[in-house]
This record gives C-alpha cells, structure tokens and sequence, in this order.
C-alpha cells in the first residue's frame, strides 16, 4: 500500500510547486477595486492624476496596477522600480502607447516623443542630436542664447522703470520661444519684425495643443465612446491640427525657397537636406517634418518656462536661499559683466537650487506613458504585455527612502552629492532616463541654468505689495507640463550698471 501511496503523495506534492510558481509567477500589483463599470478607476483620477497616484500609493504601495476603462495601468512610485523599469527593462518598456491627441498632433507618432521604437525612431532622434543637441551644435547655438536673453533683459530693465508688477511666465515663454523657433526655423516670433496677427496665431496654437495633449480623454481609455467625442476634445483637436498644418507648411515652402540663398542653416534646413544621406534611409515627407518641428515647439518652450517660473516661487518662498545664491553670483561673477556660460559650473549653489525644482516640480509629473511589447516581471509582480506605465516623478522625487525630510525646499541637500539630473541617479529623473531619455537634455539643462543664474544676478525680485509670501498660490494645472495655474505676478529692480541692460 505504501509503495503506491508514495508515488501519488509525489505527483500532488510536485503539482502543488507547479500551481504556487505559476500563482507567484503571475502575481499581480496591488490594486483598488475597479468599481464603476466600463470606467473601472477613471473616476479616481482628480484634476490633477500624479498627485492621486501619489497618495493611492501610499495605500497600495510602490507599484500599483489601475483599471482606466479597458487600460490596463501600472503606476511606479520608487526609485528602485523606476531603476527596473527604465533600465533593467529598458528595451521592453521603450514603447509608447497611442492616444487621440498625440496621434494626431504628432502626425500619426512620426515625431520622436510618440514614435514607435524602431529603425525610424533611431534615425529621428539621431538626426536630432547631430543637428541640435550634442556639443558642436550646443556651442555653435550659444550666440543665439545670448542674444534672446539680452532682449529679455531689456525689456525686463524697461518694465523695471515702470515699477508694475511683471508675469514672469509670459516673458519666459516669449523669450524660450524666440530662441527654440529661432534653432528650428531661423525665426523670431515675439517682438520684432512679426505682425501681431501672426503672433497671437502662433501662440494661440502652441497653447492649446499643450493643453489638448494634457487633458484627458476619456476616448483614449474607453474607446467604444470615441464616436461620440463626449467633451468635444476631437473635434478641437482636428482643428488645432488643420490651423497647425496651415502654420507649419507656410514654414517648410519659405525654406524650400530660400534654401539655397541662405548661408546659415537651421534645423529645418538639415532636415529638408539630409532625407537619404548619412544612413538616413527613411525618406522623410512633410508630415514627418512637421511632426519633428512640432514636437520642439510644444516640448521646447514649456518645460522650460515651467521650470524656471517654479525656481522663482521657491525662491520668494525662501529669501535666505536666493540671497545665497545672489552672493555666489557676485562672488564668482562681479557686477561689471553678464553671466557667461562658462560660470555655470562654478555656480554650485546655483546648481543646486536648479535640481531642487526639477525634485519637487518636474515639468512632466509621469514621464511621457511607457508601453511594454511583450509580458514581464516588475517589483515581483506580473506586468501584461500592452500595459501603459506611468513613472511618477512627483512620487518618486518624494520618496522617503530617497531624501530626508522630502516635502521641504532644501537645495543644501545637493550641495557634495553626486546626484544628477541625466539619468543615471534615479531618484532625481526630471529628463527621464534610458532609450526614451529627452534628447534634448543638454540644451534643458543649459537654459535652465543661464537663464536663472542672470535673471537672479541681473535683478532684485519682489512680491507686489498686495501679495502676501505666506499665501502665495501654489496649486498646479494640466497641460503638457504642470505650471503654475495662476503665474507669478514680480516687480524687478535692477542691480547692474546701467549699461549692462542696453541691447
């Protein structure tokens, strides 16, 4: 009897490993109940997302998994699991996943942000770098920078005179603006030489794709309600697109004319140059043009606008910190001379503040959503194959485990750390990191930096009287990035010799 009580006792006990390695195997994140029929966890998300994903997460942990209509979405709220993600899963998450808004604003995912990956995407972003983004290019676009910053100075000195509260954030988004149009097409667009019509007409459109590729569409998670376009947000979007069209193609016939008269070239130019040279065998046709182009234009001028009007907040926030970085401009610069390039990396404290506001106000809360091509393993937990992941920086950059004391605006805490902001150090991912990295994280980086560092040593920064430091807005908005929902209103004084402020 025991001879073949021993042989069944063996098979059950092997079946019973099977069973609990394959339960393990396919053990799925945590995860709230999906209430609402069709919408599953829609209904959770708030106005804001990455801060609901936040505070989910510290219920549900790290790496949660939400139902959004029929989306299956995996939420990473660590530095560990971004690490995962981002880099031990690299090749697996480098897809993106499709939404109604990016499909067509980035003309069917032709631009580097939203393209498949693939033989395209790596020419694209090679282009992108050879023409924009790697040292050469970066020092022989510096006159540029300087020139569009020493129109900001003057009409900030101008505005100075005034003594009138300035919205800080439009004359950052100009100024960013004229030099990213200026790097593309050769082109200013904001005070000289441009009509007023053709100005609103342009910022109109760079505002509004900005915000239609950050609203939600409740089409791109329930798809059988995409006829319907119940918010109407389809409808703006094939309108925005056909203006776009218009504006973009105005651009490519100028270049198409002028081409071989010009001596300089933009980036546009190499573009239109280069369709079949230099292993570029991907003929490249309008659309794909445009959706290059377009994608620097929505990209180029927000995240930095965001970012530097953000420094601005937490520094009137914390007077100490930006006398502190005042005395090291003086220190290393003086005040007989404008802040040059080459101070930067003397600039230490500067550099510090910089990282602190892209730690607490990362211009893109969740990355750009990642795709996964075929099923893994994140965290211990089964991920299926076309999930969309959401890296959260605003949970990330928070961590606990990662900073003492992370609700805190501390740029001390840089200060010696060799943590930095290109991809490698995971708990600081502003630019986000591995094959999906943003390409043009130098350029960031640099105007970021110059930009706040001569802004800072070129003026004194208050408050208008009526407005009080201890109640000043802090609450974000959706858009492509996350502003400042009402922008920060500052009177300038200058501190330079007079001269210094004359264009």
């Amino acid at each position: 009897m025991m001879i073949l009580v021993a042989p069944i006792l063996f098979v059950c006990f092997h079946c019973l490993i099977i069973c609990h390695s394959h339960h393990t195997k396919s053990k799925r994140a945590p995860r709230p109940f999906p209430i609402w029929p069709v919408l599953g966890n829609l209904p959770l998300l708030g106005k804001l997302p990455y801060q609901t994903f936040y505070n989910l997460s510290k219920t549900y942990g790290d790496i949660m998994e939400l139902k959004l209509g029929s989306i299956s979405t995996v939420i990473i709220s660590s530095t560990k699991l971004a690490q995962e993600v981002l880099k031990t899963h690299d090749l697996i998450f480098a897809y993106r996943p499709n939404s109604i808004a990016s499909h067509f604003l980035s003309y069917d995912g032709q631009s580097v942000g939203w393209a498949p990956y693939g033989d395209y995407w790596k020419q694209m972003r090679k282009l992108s770098m050879l023409e924009l983004f790697n040292t050469k290019s970066l020092e022989a676009s510096k006159n540029v920078r300087d020139e569009e910053f020493s129109f900001l100075l003057h009409r900030i000195f101008e505005d100075c005179k005034e003594g009138k509260p300035m919205n800080i954030q439009t004359q950052l988004s100009n100024s960013s603006m004229n030099l990213i149009t200026r790097l593309l097409f050769g082109k200013r667009y904001f005070g000289i030489n441009i009509s007023n019509e053709e100005c609103e007409e342009f910022k109109d459109i760079i505002y509004k794709q900005g915000h239609l590729v950050g609203a939600f569409n409740i089409s791109d998670f329930v798809p059988l309600l995409k006829p319907f376009d119940l918010q109407g947000l389809q409808h703006q979007i094939k309108k925005i697109r056909l203006r776009l069209d218009q504006f973009l193609d105005k651009i490519i016939q100028e270049h198409m004319k002028e081409n071989k008269l010009k001596d300089s070239k933009d980036f546009l130019d190499a573009m239109l140059s280069r369709c079949e040279i230099n292993g570029f065998s991907d003929k490249l046709d309008d659309n794909k043009v445009k959706a290059i182009i377009n994608e620097g234009l929505m990209a180029g001028s927000e995240t930095f606008t965001t970012t530097v009007e953000w420094a601005f907040v937490e520094l009137l926030k914390h007077p100490e910190v930006m006398k502190k970085a005042q005395d090291e401009l003086d220190d290393v610069v003086g005040h007989q001379r404008i802040v040059d390039e080459k101070d930067v990396p003397q600039l230490k404290y500067l550099q510090a503040i910089v990282k602190e506001t892209f730690r607490l106000h990362p211009p893109v809360p969740t990355l750009i959503p990642h795709e996964n091509f075929e099923s893994c393993e994140v965290g211990g937990y089964h991920v299926n194959a076309k999930s969309m992941i959401l890296v959260n920086l605003w949970a990330i950059h928070r961590d606990p485990c990662a900073y003492e004391n992370p609700l805190d605006f501390n740029p001390e805490r840089f200060i010696g750390s060799v943590i930095d902001v290109k991809g490698n150090d995971f708990q600081l991912l502003p630019f986000g990191s591995g094959r999906r990295i943003c390409p043009a994280l130098s350029l960031g980086l640099i105007m970021v930096q110059i930009y706040l560092a001569r802004l800072l040593h070129s003026f004194v920064w208050k408050l208008p009287k009526e407005e009080n430091i201890e109640e000043l807005d802090m609450t974000e908005k959706t858009s492509l990035t996350a502003p400042k929902a009402i922008p920060l209103q500052v009177i300038p004084n200058a501190r330079l010799p007079f001269h210094l402020y004359v264009t």
